[in-house]
């Protein structure tokens, strides 16, 4: 009963990997010229939003210039809100389905798996904030006092009322910061960070689980994409090479979405023969 069962979550699998390849080359499109260069070493627009961490790496969204790439990245922004169900699903379909056949080490990867939907969300609502903040910042000719035009920070655009109720951090900053934006990108650090830890935590997982099943070549894919993403976090955080490491990664988590539905058809498959 059980072996049926991982068949049709098998079949789960397959349908979602169909969506996770479907919302890249079919929804996300191609982004504007960027209005400045990206970080040294970048590409993709999106993944030079994800990792920045400074606001200068930021400069290709600030002003008038950079308001068509802020509007696709919006576009892309809303559409990812479903994307972490299909990638994420897939993945966790897939583990549920070795956990349906007995091997219940793969309970972990569900949980794994499923983490990373909220996580991305966090995510994206941290980096739509960024958005906002750049085309609304508080301080602005509305906000600043005319005696502090050359000189504001944001306790004098946001007043003394709106924080007295304020964290330490957040009172100590606006006497500090003229802006949210150093603060967003410092959230957003730590949520893309959570969200890309969660996803390598599952595909080294997987490769563990594929050893131990002896499927040694089944386990290349998702062990390539723990490093990269491991290599990128040392560069990010370090500040050396990010923007190469970053694309890099991205291309090598490619065949690791791959492994899921080649995974699934090669355990299908082998059902069918065991049952000639």
């Amino acid at each position: 009963m059980r072996i049926k069962a991982s068949l049709w979550v098998f079949g789960l699998t397959l349908l979602l990997a169909v969506l996770t390849l479907a919302f890249p080359l079919a929804l996300f499109g191609s982004p504007p010229e960027p209005a400045a260069p990206l970080q040294d070493g970048f590409k993709t627009p999106i993944l030079a939003f994800e990792f920045a961490t400074r606001v200068e790496h930021l400069a290709f969204l600030q002003g008038e210039a950079g308001a068509e790439m802020r509007t696709y990245l919006r576009h892309v922004q809303f559409l990812d809100w479903f994307f972490p169900v299909a990638y994420a699903g897939m993945a966790a379909s897939f583990f549920m389905a070795l956990a349906l056949r007995g091997n219940f080490l793969a309970l972990i990867g569900v949980g794994l798996a499923l983490a990373t939907i909220p996580a991305d969300w966090q995510e994206n609502a941290t980096m739509n904030a960024i958005l906002d903040e750049i085309e609304n910042p508080v301080c602005n000719e509305a906000t600043i006092p005319p005696e502090r035009a050359g000189d504001y920070v944001l306790r004098d655009c946001l007043g003394e009322d709106a924080l007295a109720e304020a964290s330490p951090a957040l009172d100590i900053a606006s006497f500090a910061l003229d802006s949210f934006l150093p603060l967003r990108v410092e959230m957003l650090r730590i949520d893309t960070w959570i969200k890309w830890g969660l996803i390598a935590a599952y595909a080294g997982w997987l490769a563990i689980l594929f050893f131990l099943a002896k499927r040694p070549i089944l386990a290349i894919p998702p062990t390539l994409a723990a490093l990269s993403l491991g290599a990128c976090w040392v560069a990010v955080m370090t500040g050396t090479g990010a923007g190469i490491a970053a694309e890099l990664m991205s291309l090598v988590l490619i065949p690791f979405m791959l492994t899921f539905p080649v995974a699934a058809v090669m355990y299908v498959l082998g059902h069918k023969k065991r049952r000639r």
